[in-house]
């Protein structure tokens, strides 16, 4: 028979065990479930033509004409706001501000990576359309305790849909459909809107590195 001490002892290091494993196992767990792929949000219509879009590995929807390659400029025409909450999520002044910080990103990162910005349509210039079609705010003051924070509740995050068009036939060279989230252990964000900019800020940084990429690529 077992003695009574070996078996309260034995009970007791394997609460401890439990214990100790704990944050191990919550972490890996939150690791696992910011890696995987997002679901990419449902189309609305602002794109000239979604049929030729195709799964990328991060869950977005994208399409890239090789002839893109070929476009020195860009036109970034102005931002659309086309999200469908109801009530709406946006205030006209929040409306215009996420707006404004999704385009200024972009002709920011385009003009980092080289390419030339203008207002003009023209040969081997692209026109750049983007709308956000959805918007979740923060719930920031949830970052403030260390397991909210660690499991992400209360991020934010957004949808949006763009394209690339030749700005003299409206030809589409590229398309995409994606959705994002905040960084849960971001240690600034303090405002509902922080999630909406840091994931505007990697499409657009993104958006560069993929347009210079392109760019960059050997002609077959």
């Amino acid at each position: 028979m077992q003695n009574r001490g070996t078996s309260n002892f034995s009970t007791l290091s394997t609460r401890r065990l439990q214990r100790s494993l704990w944050p191990t196992a919550l972490v890996v767990s939150v690791f696992q479930l910011t890696g995987c792929a997002s679901t990419p949000p449902p189309m609305t219509g602002f794109l000239g033509d979604y049929s030729k879009l195709v799964k990328d590995n991060d869950g977005a929807l994208r399409y890239i004409d090789p002839e893109l390659r070929r476009y020195s400029g860009f036109i970034v025409a102005p931002v659309q706001i086309r999200t469908q909450r109801t009530p709406p999520v946006l205030d006209r002044e929040e409306r215009a501000e996420v707006a404004r910080y999704m385009h200024d990103s972009l002709r920011k990162v385009l003009r980092e990576v080289g390419f030339r910005l203008t207002e003009t349509p023209g040969s081997e210039i692209g026109l750049i359309r983007v709308a956000i079609t959805d918007v979740q705010k923060s719930k920031w003051y949830l970052n403030l305790h260390p397991v909210t924070k660690l499991t992400g509740a209360g991020l934010g995050g957004a949808s949006m849909e763009g394209e690339v068009v030749d700005s003299v036939t409206g030809k589409q060279l590229a398309a995409v459909v994606q959705s994002g989230k905040g960084n849960q252990f971001e240690l600034d964000t303090f405002s509902e809107l922080d999630d909406v900019k840091d994931v505007i800020d990697d499409w657009a940084e993104a958006a560069g590195k993929r347009l210079k990429e392109l760019r960059e690529r050997p002609e077959r």
